[in-house]
């Protein structure tokens, strides 16, 4: 073995065990949190003396702790985990919370006690500071229980899921899920974080730019059932265009005028924002991809593919608004790239089309009767207000349901 591979090796290691341990603290401390959380919920639901601390129970309890010299319990820390705890009352269900708390291995293998076995044992008369708290006693939480009965899990959230989502994500992401009051949308961010290796940065910017209602499960109810039962979204080309796409990470707003060269070049620079933006298993082909019929050379403009849909994605840009016989060239692209490029193994390559305007009954016109998918979606170069993207989800989601109330 040469010296440089003795080097080489050692920094792997301490890399790969530095990494290991982070995420061992981090399922750990998330866990801590919520019990905690939980702890502090239980209390002020059946506390024997709770009323004599009334609201003002935790930021006595944040002193109390202090006084202890016991760090990072600040008032805001608090309040952070009982809203955790409150966001997650499943996880004190007795199929859950035992094996999570295993999982992260916060209790000795020697104890061997059954949670009602070691509640039935009697305390003894002792000072408040010589109280012990067993882990089985922090394993009863009947208020949380009983709110997790009123509100039932989705049919996939049982421990596996949790320990899977708490090795994944880090106390901060599920800080800012935990903010989400409708359960099957923060749990469409939580699988989104978990599939996609989300950086917090990234998770905030897709829940900020609401990704769940721009892919627009509302639009195929397929996909919402599966979601709920299955805990996966149907991978379908229908489920994978989202409208619009928001490309404010690209720095265009400033300029007053640009190119569709300057967009695509805009794009390539930011290629990792555009495809975390794009969804995941995309992968980048190629740019200005060309294609030659009859000694004549067309080029189109972003050539992707995606791992699950297992084909060709062709993406065209355009600037202004969409115009019909732009269906027709990308039409052109997706029957050249089935016959002379997909493989035989993958299914029929899918195009989007990328505008700043659409009229929806242009567009429909434009792309009927097409034997090729092809869609086309709007991009926006500046973050709309969320009321402005809301009302236009709203008007997208109207228009859509027009069709289907008139059969």
């Amino acid at each position: 073995m040469e010296y440089s591979r003795l080097l080489a090796g050692i920094s792997y290691i301490n890399s790969f065990s530095q990494i290991a341990v982070a995420r061992a603290v981090n399922q750990t401390l998330t866990l801590r949190n919520w019990l905690i959380g939980a702890y502090i919920i239980e209390y002020e639901q059946n506390g024997v003396d709770r009323a004599a601390y009334g609201t003002q129970l935790i930021e006595t309890l944040a002193k109390d702790l202090k006084k202890r010299g016991i760090a990072g319990f600040a008032l805001s820390n608090l309040r952070n985990f009982r809203q955790f705890a409150l966001a997650y009352p499943h996880l004190a269900e007795e199929a859950i919370l035992p094996k999570l708390i295993s999982f992260a291995r916060l209790v000795p293998t020697e104890i061997r006690q059954t949670v009602s076995g070691e509640l039935r044992s009697e305390p003894a008369e002792v000072s408040v500071d010589a109280i012990e708290i067993s882990f089985a006693e922090l394993l009863l939480f009947p208020s949380l229980q009983g709110r997790a009965q009123n509100e039932p899990p989705l049919l996939w959230q049982d421990a596996a899921y949790y320990q899977k989502l708490f090795a994944t994500v880090s106390w901060s992401h599920l800080l800012e899920l935990c903010r989400i009051s409708d359960r099957l949308k923060r749990a469409f961010y939580e699988l989104e974080a978990v599939k996609s290796n989300w950086s917090l940065r990234e998770m905030k910017r897709q829940m900020n730019n609401m990704l769940y209602e721009r892919i627009g499960l509302s639009k195929d109810k397929a996909a919402v059932l599966t979601l709920t039962q299955q805990g996966q979204l149907v991978d379908s080309p229908q489920t994978l265009i989202r409208d619009p796409y928001i490309l404010e990470f690209l720095g265009l707003a400033e300029r007053p005028v640009y190119t569709e060269t300057d967009l695509e070049q805009a794009l390539i620079d930011h290629l990792q924002e555009f495809m975390q933006e794009l969804g995941r298993d995309f992968c980048f082909v190629e740019r200005q991809f060309r294609m030659t019929v009859e000694s004549e050379h067309h080029f189109l403009d972003l050539l992707f593919y995606h791992r699950a849909l297992q084909c060709l994605i062709a993406i065209d840009l355009k600037l202004g608004k969409f115009k019909h016989d732009y269906a027709g060239q990308m039409n052109f692209y997706l029957n050249y790239l089935r016959e002379n490029v997909a493989y035989p193994y993958e299914n029929p390559p899918v195009g989007i089309i990328l505008c700043a305007e659409r009229d929806a009954e242009t567009v429909r016109y434009a792309t009927a009767g097409l034997d090729n998918q092809l869609f086309v979606s709007r991009y926006l170069i500046a973050l709309p207000s969320e009321a402005t993207l809301k009302q236009w989800l709203r008007e997208e989601q109207e228009r859509l349901s027009e069709p289907k109330e008139q059969s």
